[in-house]
């Protein structure tokens, strides 16, 4: 058995090399974690003021509202969410849903129910039953001239029916976000039923602008329809004075607009306008004359356009950084190879009202935890929303800033080697390891406790011989020492 203090130098020295090894191991078979940068909540929705800026905007029209397209940010309205018949500025969802779900390129046959549904009155460009007219001609028809015989031939043609199309015009809307608003026909001609806001027609309009075809064809002043089988070629001219250059309403700056009139409904008006980077969206609804719409129109957005101070740095590709996880599967298994970096792959400039912090941006990454290797330096990984309320400003790419090469079928065989030697080999021995240490700790308790115990009883039985008789005179005790006999002395 071994000598006590070699047996505590044994055990200390089998726990050192435990601690040790199993700080090896786990940095042998540990895997990188990826970094992930928290987004921040978007601000709450901001309506400007306006009256805080000392102007009061003198408006004819019964409803209103003006709009900063890329935040959404309401700049002005009045009466914004009141319940109007909004004429032929219905038209805008009917082109927008004709330039996303159909074929530009399609050829349609005009029916006698489209030119019967038309109403009695309207906007026309004089179609007739059996006439074939190209998809794009009759978006032309139905922005510049409103012609109301061209949004039932289109309805027709996309869903069957107006009625048909109607109930595809509600679905689109909701889905947009207006809650305010209800349609019966593609055209506006007046039905009771037939209703919408000032706001949800900034909704709609701003969602329509996006679609490139529907924007190039509201903004054209006019357009050539070439001859058709039953009719010579027409020329359209956009009913918006305020895109005519030699309207006394131009406005250099508008991009597009939509006109509309009933009796029930008034003058209706929805315009598009850019300047400096700033993009604003104008609605009026009920005003008295096509005049004080263009003059109210003028108004909203000669104020929006006071308030920019022109294009600047929202969003810095620098201030962005995170990783994201590598990983490479072999035969079944999927091994990390550690993470790579992100960033944004530019910078974004914006030209934002005034009264907009820049601190009200957020971002919101769109980017997978994990990626497969391999992953280049500048290959796009993701994207980076940049938003103000919830709304996407603008959108950027993520790429990648680091490189995370792919391991060759050798090195991942190395990779399940080692993960084998984990699973069957080390683990086993660790648990080998973890017993015998528990049995030298029992087995060093029970030499502690034995020595404790047998100093004890040694204390005990020392006391007890110590102990004089009872009744006798207190002596020394102990073993009598033996007297020397001594050799008889010899007498002579």
């Amino acid at each position: 058995m071994l000598h006590k203090p070699a047996k505590y130098n044994f055990i200390t020295f089998l726990l050192i090399f435990t601690v040790f090894f199993s700080n090896i191991s786990s940095e042998i078979f540990a895997e990188p974690e990826s970094e992930t940068q928290p987004t921040t909540q978007a601000a709450p929705s901001i309506v400007h003021n306006y009256a805080s800026d000392g102007k009061e905007l003198s408006l004819n029209a019964r409803a209103a509202i003006l709009i900063d397209v890329p935040t959404g940010a309401v700049i002005y309205e009045k009466n914004a969410h009141e319940r109007l018949f909004p004429a032929s500025i219905t038209k805008i969802l009917t082109a927008y849903i004709a330039c996303t779900q159909g074929n530009l390129d399609d050829t349609l046959t005009v029916s006698q129910s489209a030119i019967d549904g038309m109403g009695q009155g309207g906007s026309s460009i004089g179609l007739v039953p059996g006439e074939k007219i190209g998809f794009r001609d009759a978006l032309y028809g139905i922005l510049l001239e409103s012609a109301n015989e061209a949004c039932m031939a289109v309805a027709e043609h996309l869903c069957g029916s107006a009625s048909a199309f109607a109930a595809k015009m509600n679905e689109t809307a909701k889905a947009i976000g207006c809650t305010e608003s209800n349609f019966v026909n593609p055209h506006g001609f007046h039905d009771p039923n037939h209703y919408t806001t000032c706001y949800d027609m900034a909704l709609i309009t701003s969602q329509a602008i996006k679609n490139e075809d529907f924007s190039f064809i509201w903004g054209t002043v006019s357009h050539q329809i070439p001859a058709t089988n039953l009719n010579p070629s027409r020329y359209l001219n956009h009913k918006d004075k305020m895109l005519r250059p030699t309207s006394n309403y131009y406005y250099p700056d508008l991009m597009g607009g939509k006109t509309g009139y009933t009796d029930e409904a008034g003058n209706t008006l929805v315009s598009f306008a850019e300047k400096d980077g700033a993009e604003l969206i104008a609605v009026v609804m009920k005003a008295d004359s096509y005049d004080n719409s263009y003059n109210d129109t003028k108004t909203l957005l000669d104020y929006g356009f006071s308030l920019y101070k022109g294009r600047e740095i929202i969003f810095s590709a620098g201030d962005y950084y995170t990783t994201a996880k590598v990983i490479q599967p072999y035969k079944d298994k999927v091994y990390e190879l550690g993470t790579v970096g992100i960033s944004a792959g530019s910078d974004i400039f914006a030209a934002l009202p005034s009264f907009i912090n820049k601190e009200s941006i957020t971002i919101k990454p769109e980017i997978e935890p994990e990626m497969k290797a391999p992953v280049a330096i500048d290959e796009i990984v993701g994207k980076i929303n940049v938003c103000y309320n919830d709304k996407v400003i603008e959108t950027l790419d993520a790429v990648a800033v680091t490189n995370a090469p792919a391991l060759s079928d050798k090195e991942l065989a190395r990779r399940a080697l080692k993960d084998n030697l984990k699973k069957y080999v080390l683990i086993p021995f660790m648990g080998l390891i973890i017993i015998f240490l528990l049995f030298l700790a029992a087995l060093f308790i029970q030499s502690v406790a034995g020595a404790i115990t047998g100093k004890s009883k040694k204390k005990k039985r020392k006391k007890k011989r110590r102990r004089p008789p009872e009744g006798a005179s207190p002596q020394r005790h102990g073993k009598k020492r033996r007297k020397k006999r001594r050799p008889p002395q010899r007498r002579e």
